[in-house]
């Protein structure tokens, strides 16, 4: 073997190792995509089977896997228009389709048609959600959604599920309770398909040295949160939805109140030169 031959096969080797961590760090956050799709269609089959707060669970460990997937991607440069794709229909399936059929079997069955709709309902504005989303995919990223995730609304449902299993009812509900409950899940559903911006949780950075004791107080925040999860989880859950149109209507009336404030001033100025 001449000398240019042996630089060649020492230059293979040194590539080989390499490439193999470049794919393992390819796979990684598809893997983690691929677990949340399972859980999606674990909770799937648990709502079929009737045993609702493990379906619930399911979703909510789902969140998990989504919220991490892109973070790693992103994090190890391994974003790719495959991941991406994969993504959303993990995302429809575990945020869309998961949690319409747990609320259905849960409370929605004995409603007959009114209660497929509202859950069908449910799928398909998360179906339009994602469809948006990955409409404008190449439009520069901004601080917040518009309109509220379809991971955040399908996980939202999954904690109703355990708040009230915690609070002490279950189906069949009282009617004005089932009314309260089939209003909300119709409002998650509307909410995602709306204009209406959310804070993206995507902007939110724990880097440097700055960023240890924000890390610190979150642990110790998410153990407090687990600790009590049904209420604290449902309280938090319950926040963020409102949040939406709360700062959405307070921004609608910032121009209306500087207009009338223009118009007295302007009232004023006119008698008292009068």
């Amino acid at each position: 073997m001449t000398q240019r031959e042996e630089s060649r096969e020492r230059r293979r080797r040194r590539r080989g190792p390499r490439r193999g961590r470049r794919r393992a760090v390819y796979l990684l956050p598809n893997l983690i995509t691929s677990a949340g799709f399972m859980l999606g269609f674990w909770s799937i089959t648990l709502s079929i089977r009737g045993e609702f707060e493990k379906a619930a669970l399911a979703i909510v460990l789902a969140t998990f896997c989504d919220m991490l997937d892109g973070r790693i991607a992103r994090a190890t440069h391994s974003q790719s228009r495959f991941g991406f794709e994969f993504d959303s229909l993990s995302d429809l399936t575990a945020f869309g389709l998961a949690p319409a059929l747990l609320m259905f079997n849960w409370m929605l069955l004995p409603l007959g048609p009114r209660g497929w709709l509202i859950a069908g309902l449910f799928a398909l504005c998360a179906a339009l959600r994602l469809a948006r989303f990955n409409a404008r995919a190449d439009e520069p990223s901004t601080k917040y959604f518009q309109g509220i995730a379809s991971t955040f609304a399908g996980g939202m449902v999954a904690v109703t599920v355990w708040f009230i299993g915690w609070v002490g009812y279950a189906p069949p509900f009282p009617r004005p309770l089932g009314v309260v409950i089939t209003s909300f899940f119709a409002l998650l559903a509307l909410l995602m398909v709306s204009t209406i911006p959310y804070p993206s949780l995507k902007a939110v950075r724990i880097e440097g040295a700055r960023g240890y004791p924000a890390l610190v107080a979150l642990i110790v925040f998410a153990v407090v949160v687990l600790l009590n999860h049904e209420p604290m989880l449902f309280g938090l859950g319950l926040a963020y939805v409102l949040s939406g149109p709360v700062v959405w209507w307070l921004e609608r009336r910032k121009p209306r109140d500087a207009s009338a404030a223009l118009e007295a001033g302007a009232g004023t100025g006119t008698g008292h030169d009068a």
